[in-house]
């Protein structure tokens, strides 16, 4: 075995550290398990010179039980299944899928609420105030005002100040409170008040969940966990109905309000108890980096002792990646031994000739600019991302697609009222035709649009192929959705509905997240907040406009109107990268050496 392994007390008992940071417990109980430890053997031999490559190998060593450890342990945690399973859940807080699984629950809840007052606002405006069918539009349009405010401010602050946890937390305690006041008004102006503050809620909590996934999901994985986050925004933004309408009907708008309570206290409980992302990342490479500077002090007065035992200094390397020089940070993150074995050829005196134990690499790999370094980039601002047209791009998507969807709150309770006569809780029923498919549909898009393999058979239209060709579909069903006559035919028109608006409306929040990351990925707060804000004008324009139109031309014509909106966005969504096929061929984005695309 390489001195490395022999002497480094940061290897601890020769043990390998895995890709994702592990907790001591989780260590040794591995350990226990398997009975073995994983070694990574790094031989560097005294006097090999910068840029050399050290000999790497795995080897298993057997590790024998420690009776007195496990006795101290099963002391320390009671021993019993109850205490293991809360170490788990304490361990799970400060994963990647905790912070996607607190962000779509967020989602979820935000848009569950929502959607709770649509089966019955028209029996609040129209029997209880008197109100026209235009003031169920002019209701949802103050929603997306709400937005426009909210979202952009926060996403700003976010991404500022770094923090994610407590924006959310404020978020989710107003949009509780505002929801309650809405379901308790007895005006039509105190509805207008609640509706605009209930926006302003939804837009912090969406643009701080979704950037939190950024953060936490790179590339590729991104599209998946934005998937995942996309069905529950469905569930909650059409499910959202099904419940307003039990509810209703059973215990009357005081229900609605303690459903709401209810909701936002478990809620309110999940997002207290994630651990802010960045904050686990620094202790642990905080921790590292005063080992490993015991080890390897940096500094010119510890140059000769660095060269006489290099094997020391790579060991450090190894067992310490936030050490290695900042701009191979990120790619020995998440590599594993195998990745920091090649990187440990070229680093482990650093480019500069001085060992990667420096201390002047710490702040650096930290995320904190060196003494000396140059000053860093200008933030990106919200103008600098619509200036990039896949953000613009993807924005105008967002109006066309999510507007689509929303024509369904204004004018499909009105048209099964007046046609078909149905009940409040037939209203919610139906809209589980769209909830299902479109919930199912989104993981499965997230991925498949996301995979690099997928895309490059439709490059250059890469995402945006989807967007189109969803686009289409969702177009051809929703003027279906006008010419059926039947509750029957609706149901059906209404699951490819819900099929079609998945495949086209999953893409655009990876879309935006990839290119934010090529960007520099300082501004996903920010761009999520634009999502938010066009988001939000689709359900300001289409709600508002449509109740009128359908008072005048009829359902049909209406669904007309949706049907050829899609239809525009779809064609715009094709033009760039059509004449980027035109300019370079197809050929150029194919390969090893191909032309980004999205």
């Amino acid at each position: 075995m390489s001195r490395a392994n022999e002497q480094s007390p940061l290897l601890g008992r020769a043990y390998c550290p895995p890709p994702k940071p592990l907790s001591p417990e989780d260590i040794a109980q591995r350990r226990r398990s398997l009975g073995i430890a994983s070694v990574l053997s790094i031989d560097v031999s005294p006097g090999r010179s910068p840029g050399s490559t050290p000999n790497c190998r795995r080897s298993i060593t057997p590790v024998s039980p420690d009776p007195h450890r496990e006795a101290m342990s099963a002391d320390g945690y009671g021993g019993s299944g109850l205490s293991r399973f809360l170490q788990r859940c304490n361990d799970f807080r400060s994963r990647p899928a905790a912070v996607l699984a607190v962000s779509t629950m967020a989602v979820f809840v935000d848009t569950v609420v929502y959607g709770l007052i649509v089966p019955f606002l028209p029996d609040i405006l129209q029997d209880r105030l008197g109100m026209s069918p235009s003031a169920n539009g002019v209701l949802f349009g103050c929603f997306g005002a709400g937005v426009l405010v909210g979202a952009p401010v926060s996403g700003y602050i976010s991404d500022r100040w770094h923090i994610r946890r407590w924006p959310m937390i404020v978020g989710l305690l107003g949009l509780g409170a505002t929801t309650v006041l809405f379901a308790l008004s007895n005006a039509y102006w105190e509805l207008v008040v609640a509706r605009l503050a209930q926006g302003v809620s939804s837009g912090i909590t969406w643009a701080i969940g979704l950037g939190m996934i950024a953060d936490v999901y790179p590339g590729e994985a991104l599209g998946q966990a934005m998937g995942v986050a996309f069905s529950g925004f469905t569930l909650g933004y059409l499910g959202g109905p099904v419940l307003g309408g039990a509810i209703y009907s059973a215990g009357g708008t005081h229900a609605i309000a303690i459903f709401v309570a209810a909701v936002t206290a478990v809620d309110l409980v999940f997002r207290l108890l994630l651990v802010e992302p960045k904050d686990v990342l620094r202790r642990e490479a905080e921790s590292r980096v005063g080992s490993a500077e015991s080890l390897c002090p940096g500094g010119k007065a510890a140059s000769e002792q660095q060269r006489a035992h290099p094997g020391q200094c790579a060991a450090a390397a190894a067992s310490a990646p936030a050490l290695v020089v900042a701009h191979k940070v990120s790619a020995l993150q998440g590599s594993g031994p195998d990745g920091i074995c090649a990187a440990v050829s070229d680093d482990y005196y650093g480019d500069d000739g001085k060992s990667v134990c420096s201390a002047r690499t710490a702040p650096a790999a930290l995320g904190r600019p060196a003494a000396g370094a140059p000053a860093p980039a200008r933030r990106t601002t919200m103008l600098d991302l619509l200036r990039e047209w896949p953000i613009l791009a993807c924005c105008l998507a967002t109006v066309t697609i999510t507007g689509a969807a929303g024509s369904f709150e204004p004018t499909l309770p009105i048209h099964m009222k007046e046609q078909y006569g149905s009940s409040t809780v037939a209203i919610g029923l139906v809209f589980i035709a769209i909830v299902i498919p479109n919930v199912v549909v989104g993981p499965v898009a997230g991925k498949y649009t996301s995979d690099a393999r997928v895309l490059a058979r439709v490059a250059p239209y890469g995402r945006f192929g989807f967007m189109s060709a969803g686009s289409l579909a969702q177009a051809a069903t929703i003027a279906c959705v006008g010419a059926t006559t039947s509750i029957a035919g609706l149901v059906v028109n209404l699951v490819f509905v819900g099929l079609a608006g998945g495949v086209a409306a999953v893409p655009i929040l990876s879309t935006m997240g990839v290119h934010v990351e090529r960007m520099g990925g300082d501004a996903y707060a920010r761009v999520y907040a634009l999502f938010n804000i066009a988001y939000s004008v689709g359900v300001i324009v289409v709600p508002t406009v449509l109740p009128p139109i359908m008072s005048a031309v009829g359902f049909a014509a209406t669904m007309g109107v949706v049907a050829a909106m899609l239809v525009a966005g779809a064609l715009v969504l094709a033009v760039h990268p059509t004449l980027m096929l035109l300019r370079h061929g197809r050929a150029v984005y194919v390969g090893p050496n191909a032309r980004p695309f999205l």
